[in-house]
């Protein structure tokens, strides 16, 4: 993934995450290994104090956002339907 994907990516999973716990959500996504920069990072993780609800909450954006970024991108309008 190009490093600013994976910067899009942990913003989409931190603002669903927002969505579903509210603002005064104590967790949120960060990169793995844990302090990594983008370009380092191999994988996303969850803050320190996140408890087993907010793991709970944290699986379903991760499933809807990867779902999200996995799809395939919309065809533009130039290129011909196939057949």
């Amino acid at each position: 993934m190009k490093k600013a994907t994976k910067k899009k990516y942990l913003k989409a999973l931190n603002s669903g995450l927002q969505a579903e716990l509210g603002k005064d959500a104590g967790a949120k996504f960060v990169f793995h290994p844990a302090g990594a920069r983008s370009k380092d990072a191999t994988g996303v993780t969850a803050s320190e104090g996140s408890d087993a609800q907010t793991l709970e909450a944290m699986e379903r954006v991760q499933a809807r956002v990867f779902a999200e970024f996995s799809a395939p991108e919309k065809r533009r309008r130039s290129e011909p339907k196939a057949q």
